[in-house]
């Protein structure tokens, strides 16, 4: 294969040429040894590189150690000619890193690159983080299986590289979510969901634990609906997103029949992810893919989450204080207490009108949802107590007793302390509103969260 020549005459040296130098290939190897997307980027960095400065691997090098002047010459005129481009100081910057770590790898003592002004985060001034409607109009643009990427890193805060991997070779699968049940259908046994990922798909090398809403759990229980009926036998150790039939991407092999119900692409899913951002960006606005991070962590921080437990449920290292209290391995206490808090900001996250009704329809339609995947039949009709009753008898045969009498005759305890919260039967959340407490959120298909404003002990 012949070199690339540049637009200037300089010869571009092609990837397979550069590996086929053994120090490169060496260095190469050990860069892929943590990272092959770092690999990959910095290779193609040294090329650019090179070609800019008119020289070859070994050459560079030795001009490292026996011309640092002349080097740094030509960097000084490699950077005035990218500026000339109208390229920014960051930008450049991150041009100089993949040769820094060559030339280190190489044992040359070099640092005299030259030196800029990188304003941080001066490409994303024009970025801002979506509104609910906002992401709505994003979802309603993407498939189902795109769709369920979106939602996992809105509504989870999962990183793309949770999902699936550079070349598709990992990902989180359906054994990380232990409240999901595949039999007999599809389910989900509470509401938020747990999402546990494993240290070796986290960014700072430790698991952690995250949630999922009820939105996130019906467009996902639809997507596994549609991959069963399309012959894909589920378990434990299927994806939670798998990769499409057809080319794969960045130069991984075409997938068969053999990889069907693999991990997905992450450029895959997120080219597709872009498009549909672009498209519903506003004017003078510019998204890119990983701003449903930021939406899931600026809609958590509206609601009454504490600071440690939204960084530690982001996958970020949340220092000393954080490592001796969530950093730890959660526990049936503190896990049931994440459960509640993700529940009251669940609200804030979701796009569905359903979520955003009154306490009474909030609570019918998590109700009906449970009822309709446990039955396998359609509720009649709109979402009403009385479509709700009519699925019931309908699964419960004639002369059932709908009425829940124990439940109606239980006593409300009154509340101990102010700001007291609850999980309780969603049959009683109309007496406790009856008494002065407040709907917070459902918390899953049977149990809803209500607080006490008032003073202690009165209702």
């Amino acid at each position: 294969m012949t070199a690339a020549r540049g637009e200037q005459g300089e010869v571009r040296q092609t990837r397979e040429e550069l590996l086929s130098n053994p120090r490169v290939r060496s260095w190469y190897e050990a860069r892929c040894l943590k990272s092959k997307l770092s690999a990959d980027t910095d290779l193609r960095k040294v090329a650019l590189a090179l070609q800019r400065l008119g020289l070859d691997p070994d050459s560079v090098v030795a001009m490292a150690t026996e011309n640092p002047d002349e080097l740094r010459d030509r960097l000084v005129r490699y950077a005035s000619e990218l500026k000339r481009e109208q390229l920014t100081d960051a930008y450049i910057s991150k041009t100089f890193s993949g040769l820094r770590n060559y030339l280190k790898f190489r044992r040359a003592k070099y640092d005299d690159f030259p030196s800029l002004e990188p304003i941080k985060g001066s490409t994303l001034a024009r970025e801002r983080v979506p509104s609910p409607e906002e992401l709505g109009r994003i979802l309603d643009r993407l498939s189902l299986r795109s769709r369920v990427a979106a939602l996992f890193m809105a509504h989870t805060g999962v990183r793309p590289q949770v999902l699936g991997s550079y070349e598709g070779e990992r990902g989180l699968t359906l054994s990380d979510l232990p409240e999901l049940e595949l039999r007999p259908t599809p389910r989900f046994r509470d509401v938020p969901f747990v999402v546990r990922v494993p240290a070796q798909l986290s960014k700072t090398r430790a698991s952690y634990v995250t949630f999922g809403t009820g939105q996130l759990a019906q467009t996902f229980l639809a997507y596994l609906d549609e991959r069963a009926e399309a012959g894909e036998k589920l378990g434990p150790a299927s994806p939670v997103v798998s990769r499409t039939s057809g080319p794969a991407l960045r130069g991984v092999a075409k997938t068969s029949a053999e990889s069907a119900g693999r991990f997905m692409v992450t450029a895959g899913v997120m080219k597709e992810i872009r498009r549909a951002i672009h498209a519903a960006a506003p004017e003078g606005v510019t998204w890119r893919p990983y701003v449903l991070r930021s939406y899931c962590s600026t809609r958590l921080l509206l609601g009454p989450m504490s600071r440690d437990l939204r960084e530690s449920m982001l996958g970020h290292d949340t220092g000393i204080a954080g490592r001796y209290t969530v950093g730890k391995r959660w526990g049936p206490e503190l896990l049931a207490e994440a459960r509640v808090e993700y529940a009251n900001s669940a609200h804030l996250l979701e796009t569905t009108a359903a979520t955003k009704g009154d306490t009474k329809q909030v609570l019918l339609a998590s109700l009906i949802s449970a009822v309709e995947r446990a039955t396998g039949k359609d509720a009649p009709g709109p979402v009403t107590q009385e479509s709700l009753k009519a699925i019931l008898r309908d699964a419960l045969g004639a002369g059932s007793p709908l009425e829940p009498v124990a439940v109606q005759a239980a006593s409300i305890p009154p509340p101990r302390r102010a700001c007291e919260e609850r999980a309780v039967d969603a049959e009683l959340v109309g007496r406790y509103l009856d008494l002065g407490w407040v709907f917070r959120s459902p918390l899953n298909s049977h149990l809803a969260v209500v607080r006490w404003d008032g003073a202690p002990g009165t209702q």
